[in-house]
């Protein structure tokens, strides 16, 4: 009788708790989030504070940062940095407000410069320091991008400006997404920083 009982039981149990109805989820708000903070880790060893990535080299599009991309040097170039939209596209235009914010470390390791590069560049700790505007970089003074109608993706160039070399130290950019715009920040992944060598 108790074996019965026993089996009764617990075929009731799996019969009620086997399967589990998975509901779909269905992303209803729209975010953005900068993609290159999505897919490299947070700069952990400098701070418990420190919850997004630093970077020294050019971020690429959907992928983890590596070796085969180029430093972040003192010389003219752009970089485009691309902002995700979470969520459905838009059927207009939408704005994604940012700002900048200050260097929270004082050393950064830097590492070589890609075996394509020139000039080349050995690994080194630099000084870290905030980068300047209308010196060091140069960002649309709107302090806004805009994700184009049926997209998924923004993208905020950068002017890194050529300035002269200062020996053993690196300029910060801190750049955090905010709700200034159409479309709210993802909470996670809105802020990136970066490292200028300037050596």
């Amino acid at each position: 009788m108790k074996i019965k009982y026993s089996l009764t039981v617990l075929l009731v149990i799996l019969v009620f708790t086997g399967c589990i109805k998975n509901d779909p989820v269905i992303l209803r708000d729209q975010l953005v989030e900068f993609d290159a903070t999505s897919f490299n880790n947070n700069s952990l060893g400098f701070s418990s504070t420190i919850n997004y990535p630093i970077l020294g080299r050019n971020p690429g599009y959907g992928r983890v940062s590596n070796t085969t991309d180029s430093t972040i040097r003192r010389f003219a170039q752009t970089l485009r940095l691309r902002v995700n939209l979470i969520g459905p596209q838009s059927s207009k235009d939408e704005t994604v407000g940012y700002e900048i914010f200050g260097s929270p470390i004082i050393t950064f390791s830097l590492p070589a410069t890609a075996s394509t590069q020139t000039p080349s560049s050995a690994g080194a700790t630099l000084g870290i320091f905030d980068a300047v505007p209308g010196v060091d970089y140069s960002l649309p003074t709107s302090k806004a991008l805009t994700i184009p109608a049926n997209s998924s993706f923004g993208y905020l160039d950068l002017q890194i400006l050529a300035s002269p070399a200062a020996p053993g130290t690196g300029r910060f950019i801190g750049i955090r997404l905010n709700n200034t715009g159409s479309l709210k920040a993802s909470v996670n992944y809105s802020e990136l920083g970066l490292i200028i060598d300037k050596r």
